[in-house]
């Protein structure tokens, strides 16, 4: 799929679920509901994760854009078998394509026909707490087209049996490119130590955002501090996601950070995280990303944004200074990621584990621990009444297994993970009560505890 396909994918999976005969909400704090609600009477048709703005880029060499719907249904009673929804008709109004667009492709496998002004998509029955999802077009502005609002593309879901539902996206020629500032790595870091991060974002596209936008911070081996009013935090204590939002607009060129840091404290065991961040356009910002109404608010000062210099921006870049935009998503979100690494990923570790089989059975077993990618070989000692098996035909060219590393009486050796870890393919030859082999990493003089360097292997008979 293009690029600018996969990007519109996207955003169809990023907003509001609308309601039967219902329009889509446009505020930007307004939540969609988690799942439809049971049916009671006629089954309820959804429009759901329907895109409340669809883009078409202008950009010499885009690609036409695809329109991607989900329909879902009401659940069944409690109790009850689900029905079965008859004859479902998705019907489009294409009258604001006229003279501005050109559908470029139709899905011929759902039935999509165009008559005039109207295209119609058949995807059959659908049962009560099933769906549907299609992309029933692509479209691609004509080239005289001029860059602005070209108007609603109405959305109409019927059944033999059911209620109708509504849906109502607004077309635009020409599309944003959201951007976002990505913040060099930090090594060195201690742990339980204070992270500050300052999210920056921009548009690089030719089409203004006037929408607000919506900031979601993410912190892994870390908990956030919360502190800023139009911040909702997924916990009162140590939360570790944010949803903040700002006002708009965005303007075409121009780029926003926010006047002060979000700050994130590193867990005092961690080795390594990151604190990301993400930005969208608050009426299409992804509903698994929200939180409810009801999430805990900071109490200080609302957080606020300033004018930056967002230059330099491109797919790709970590510079540590670079405004990027997301490579697939460019109108929809752009996302920043602060990677940090502690003091504590001197001290090597070797993880413990058990390897579970029937007398007889061959077991593959993956060895290595949550810091597989930088332990480096590793030396096992296996369990007596255990034989080390090798590759078959047909495994993978690239999966890497663990061999003897002196003989076949000797240790074994599992090379350092690429990109695949290893794996331990062992054959259980008999029962031995109270066998234990060992696990142990290599280690460097810098390592602060050497006594963590060696963990057990377990044997656990399933027979």
């Amino acid at each position: 799929m293009s690029a600018a396909g996969t990007a519109t994918l996207l955003v169809a999976l990023s907003g509001a679920v609308v309601s039967c005969d219902t329009e889509p909400s446009q505020g930007a704090d307004k939540q969609s509901p988690a799942a439809a609600t049971h049916s009671q009477g006629r089954p309820k048709l959804q429009v759901k994760y329907a895109m409340n703005t669809y883009y078409l880029p202008r950009a010499a060499g885009s690609e036409a854009t695809e329109y991607k719907l989900h329909l879902a249904t009401s659940k069944p009673s409690p109790g009850s078998a689900p029905r079965t929804i008859k004859n479902v008709k998705v019907t489009f109004d294409l009258a604001a394509v006229k003279n501005k667009a050109t559908l470029y492709w139709i899905n011929n496998h759902y039935g999509c026909k165009r008559s005039a002004d109207s295209l119609t998509c058949t995807p059959g029955d659908i049962k009560e707490g099933a769906g549907a999802e299609f992309t029933p077009f692509a479209i691609r502005p004509e080239p005289h087209a001029g860059k602005g609002p070209a108007g609603p593309l109405k959305i109409t879901v019927t059944g033999a049996n059911a209620s109708t539902a509504h849906h109502t996206t607004q077309l635009v020629i020409g599309a944003p490119v959201l951007t976002a500032r990505q913040p060099a790595k930090l090594t060195e870091v201690k742990p339980g130590s204070e992270l500050p991060l300052t999210p920056a974002f921009g548009n690089n596209g030719d089409t203004d955002i006037n929408d607000d936008l919506t900031v979601v911070l993410k912190a892994d081996q870390a908990t956030l501090r919360k502190r800023y009013r139009n911040c909702r935090y997924d916990k009162a204590a140590a939360p570790t996601k944010a949803v903040c939002t700002f006002s708009g607009p965005l303007p075409a060129g121009a780029a926003y950070e926010t006047d002060g840091p979000l700050t994130a404290v590193t867990d005092k065991t961690a080795r390594r995280g990151s604190i990301s961040y993400s930005v969208y356009r608050a009426h299409d910002t992804q509903d698994a990303e929200l939180l409810p109404d009801s999430a805990p608010r900071g109490t200080g000062a609302p957080l606020a944004l300033r004018p930056v210099d967002g230059s330099g921006s491109g797919s790709g870049s970590r510079s540590g200074s670079a405004f990027t935009d997301s490579g697939h998503w460019k109108a929809e979100m752009a996302k920043g990621e602060l990677e940090f690494a502690t003091t504590e990923i001197r001290d090597r570790h070797a993880t413990g584990f058990t390897v579970k089989g029937k007398v007889g059975q061959v077991v593959d077993v993956d060895v290595l621990g949550s810091d597989a990618p930088y332990q480096g070989a590793t030396r096992l000692t296996l369990p007596e009444g255990m034989s080390l098996e090798g590759p078959r035909d047909g495994d993978p060219s690239e999966f890497l297994f663990c061999t003897y590393a002196e003989g076949d009486d000797g240790p074994v050796e599992c090379p350092e993970p690429k990109m695949t870890s290893p794996t331990l393919r062992v054959r259980v030859d008999k029962r031995v009560e109270g066998a234990q082999g060992s696990i142990s990493v290599a280690s460097d003089p810098s390592d602060p505890d050497q006594d963590n360097n060696t963990a057990p292997i377990n044997v656990e008979y399933l027979d």
